[in-house]
């Protein structure tokens, strides 16, 4: 009975480690999409994210046109291109932020 608790334990903790890695990570696309821009917008980037909805977001995105609705927030922004890999996590912070996103930016 005791080793197959330990070997149920070890199973559900390395599930939860291995599945956790593999998604999107919002806090790594709000870097990202920081580093991204060469002339910074005087706004939180999380306000750029609460301009549209998750949806919105997701077909801004998956369009290609994440530039024209970075440079309506924020016109004077100059973006260098972001590398196709690293969508994904600037998508979940996108849409962490959104309008229906349900969270707040911290100070």
């Amino acid at each position: 009975m005791r080793n197959f608790t330990k070997i149920l334990v070890v199973t559900l903790l390395s599930i939860m480690f291995l599945s956790s890695s593999a998604s999107a990570d919002a806090f790594k696309g709000g870097r990202i999409l920081t580093n991204a821009m060469l002339k910074h917008c005087p706004m939180i980037l999380a306000d750029l994210a609460g301009t549209h909805t998750k949806v919105e977001w997701a077909d801004i995105v998956k369009e290609g046109k994440l530039e024209d609705a970075i440079h309506a927030f924020c016109p004077k922004t100059e973006i260098k291109p972001i590398p196709q890999k690293d969508m994904k996590d600037v998508l979940d912070f996108l849409q962490y932020y959104s309008k229906n996103g349900g969270a707040l930016p911290s100070c």
